[in-house]
């Protein structure tokens, strides 16, 4: 609103500049010219040189105001050298098995940092060639790259002309991530990308920017910088990996989704091809090692245990005890840690094979139990009454989607008792597709079993395995801690207060239905409703 303001005032100046200095004759109602008005420009043509001159002033002005206000804050601070100079990327916080190995991340952006020299020279020469090929020459700013962009890639309308953006523009961009402006926002952002760039280019070596670059860059799902992203679909190190390799995560950054590898196998593909071909026009690659290599497959070692966290339950336990333990430790400068921030390491007493072994079992267990109770409860509800059943319609994210929507309890109804096709849970196969009514989806998942399993040293009190249900991704509640009935759990505990009282194993006492009015009349019963006979 301001540089609107400002334009409109620049316009209104110089229109009463004009109209001071250069009068038209006035015409009489006898059609004689006025006497009052003596004109100062005697031509039409003088009049449009006049104009013209006075247009292009007035646009040297907007576009040095716009600068000027851009680059004092009127659309956001621009970072200064300081700010660059601090920069911090969000790295994940690992936790680890007690072997060492992997157990999974705490993380806002997925995202490992990594030096330079261990990232493959192939990745840096893919990303050069296809990117931005002057990148070692310009200081963040490409006035031959932005001028071809506009012409091949607007005028011409020819694909695979290159970005306008330099390497130290994008970086701005990843760091300092774009704001709507309404429809100044494409100049706005690119002006301060610009802004930022140069800065950066001024206190930054071409390695520095590199580097900064390729532990920020997004990749697909979440993934950001080379060392995950290396990982996730190559199951190998920056520095192992292979030139077509390179060649495909370099691709990726032209469109993470639609150049995503796993995904979309053949994009992926030609996207590899074109910039392995621009590393041979650039001099990186020979022509002869391209052509050997753009006939090669696509071969992608996704990594599947990267996409999901080992022990979940147990992880989400943890990140609790964490939080608490983080907020009485500063670091040097006096400032908090981060958990999903800082780049932790975190050692637990955990065992992998343990725990394999916990889940193995919950899981090979409650398959069978689930059939049995199946079979039990067969054309029965296992639910005590309806307003389970009614309670578990209205927590839905259905119900309460619709019902936010303004839809009426009769088209919630007809919708829920609709068959439609659902991803459900399943303890033998997992994730299936079944047409179902939605109405029967909430019965199906009121009818499954539970169970959690915690497996512990009591000498130590480490943690050996922690299972906190059927399969974290559908069910977070945590059943190691639930709270529940003490059942049988409790036996030890009675007949050991019955010894220290005297009690001895051949005392029988009568298996019979006792009411104890000091605790409201309370009757403990048995499962099967039967009573009679005597009990040790």
């Amino acid at each position: 609103m301001r540089l609107l303001q400002l334009l409109h005032k620049e316009l209104n100046y110089h229109f009463n500049t004009i109209k001071k200095w250069v009068k038209i004759p006035a015409r009489t109602q006898t059609g004689g010219e006025s006497s009052r008005e003596i004109p100062l420009l005697q031509d039409k043509k003088r009049l449009a040189l006049f104009a013209v001159i006075g247009l292009f002033g007035l646009g040297v002005f907007s576009i040095l105001s716009f600068f000027l206000l851009t680059y004092f804050g009127a659309f956001g601070r621009i970072p200064t050298q300081d700010d660059l100079l601090n920069v911090y990327n969000f790295n994940a916080s690992e936790v680890y098995f007690e072997d060492g190995t992997l157990m999974g991340k705490y993380f806002v952006e997925n995202r490992s940092d990594i030096d330079i020299e261990e990232i493959s020279p192939y990745v840096v020469n893919a990303l050069i060639a296809t990117e931005d090929v002057r990148f070692m020459e310009h200081s963040g700013v490409d006035l031959r790259a932005a001028a071809r962009v506009i012409w091949k890639s607007i005028i011409l309308g020819q694909e695979e002309s290159g970005g306008g953006s330099t390497i130290s523009q994008q970086l701005a961009k990843n760091l300092y991530p774009r704001q709507p402006y309404g429809i100044f926002s494409m100049p706005i952002n690119k002006l301060k990308e610009m802004m930022i760039a140069r800065r950066l280019e001024k206190i930054y070596s071409k390695q520095g920017l590199l580097n900064l670059y390729l532990n920020t860059v997004p990749f697909s799902r979440n993934i950001y910088g080379i060392k995950v992203a290396s990982n996730q679909f190559f199951s190998t190190t920056p520095e192992q990996l292979k030139v077509e390799e390179a060649a495909v995560l370099i691709g990726m950054l032209k469109g993470t989704s639609i150049y995503d590898p796993y995904r979309n196998p053949e994009q992926a593909n030609v996207r590899r091809n074109t910039v392995l071909r621009q590393m041979e026009r650039y001099n990186y690659l020979t022509k002869e090692a391209v052509d050997s290599l753009v006939q090669l497959p696509l071969e992608i070692k996704y990594n599947k245990a990267q996409k999901r966290s080992k022990a979940p339950y147990f992880q989400e336990h943890l990140k609790g005890e964490l939080e608490g333990i983080l907020a009485n430790i500063r670091k040097a400068n006096g400032e908090a840690y981060g958990l999903y921030t800082d780049g932790l390491k975190i050692y637990t007493t955990v065992d992998p094979k343990m725990q394999s072994y916990a889940e193995y079992a919950v899981n090979k267990q409650m398959t069978g139990l689930q059939k049995t109770f199946n079979k039990h409860w067969k054309g029965r509800k296992p639910w005590r009454s309806d307003a389970i059943l009614d309670k578990a319609v209205k927590n839905a994210a259905r119900y309460k989607r619709m019902k936010n929507a303004g839809a009426s309890e009769e088209d919630i109804n007809l919708a829920f008792e609709t068959p439609t096709q659902i991803r459900i849970f399943d303890p033998t196969e997992g994730e299936i597709v079944k047409e179902m009514t939605p109405l029967d989806s909430i019965k199906y998942y009121i009818s499954l079993l539970h169970a959690g399993f915690l497996a512990a040293e009591p000498q130590s009190g480490k943690i050996r395995a922690w299972v906190g249900g059927l399969d974290y991704a559908y069910f977070q509640y945590d059943h190691v801690k639930s709270t529940r009935q003490v059942g049988s759990t409790f036996k030890p505990i009675v007949y050991a207060e019955a010894i220290q009282q005297g009690i001895s194993p051949c005392n029988y006492f009568q298996n019979e239905l006792v009411s104890y009015p000091k605790w409201e009349n309370w009757q403990p019963r048995n499962s099967d409703g039967k009573y009679g006979g005597f009990y040790s």
